[in-house]
């Protein structure tokens, strides 16, 4: 993770651009003006606890602290159910990337994509990984979360929106390396 060995290159994580790195522009175009919170599962429904506990959550939160909620639920689940309200709920949206960007704190599966989203965008995240999903629970473990963790998801979220934000990394890096790469073994 992170080193070259013989004819293996490391290119680290690669991420979408952004349409501007500017986030005070991002923000007001996305709709985004109070401390936020994105919650996204990716294209499947296998995330609905996540998003089930991230709003009762909120919910809790939303009472003592000035807090807003996005929901990006995947094409699976354009509905959340009708018991839930106060937050916005964007289903699925081309432009994912740029509300971990804009967003204040992530909560998300641990799937690479949004990890390395937030990790490289400098957005704090919560990563919950499926249960007994080899790969998420380990990509999870990687930053200190587990499973149980959806367990203690208040804390979590009072904890990294306390949390500063990190500079945005490098986006195209790992890009350019891997274009660079090729180019020279053509």
């Amino acid at each position: 993770n992170g080193e070259d060995t013989d004819n293996i290159s490391y290119l680290g994580p690669v991420v979408r651009n952004l349409s501007t790195t500017n986030r005070t522009i991002l923000r007001k175009r996305l709709g985004i003006d109070k401390q936020t919170i994105l919650v996204s599962i990716g294209g499947t429904d296998a995330g609905r606890y996540l998003i089930e506990m991230a709003i009762s959550a909120y919910q809790k939160l939303k009472i003592k602290m000035d807090i807003d909620l996005v929901v990006a639920a995947g094409p699976s689940l354009s509905k959340i159910g009708n018991d839930y309200t106060n937050f916005r709920n964007i289903g699925f949206v081309d432009n994912l990337h740029e509300y971990v960007y804009a967003s204040d704190l992530v909560i998300s599966l641990a799937g690479r994509s949004t990890m390395d989203e937030s990790l490289i965008y400098g957005t704090p995240g919560i990563f919950i990984p499926i249960k007994d999903h080899f790969e998420q629970e380990q990509n999870a473990m990687k930053l200190g979360y587990t499973y149980d963790d959806i367990l203690r998801l208040e804390p979590l979220i009072e904890e990294k929106l306390g949390v500063s934000r990190n500079n945005i990394a490098n986006v195209n890096s790992g890009a350019k390396k891997a274009a660079k790469i090729i180019m020279e073994t053509l």
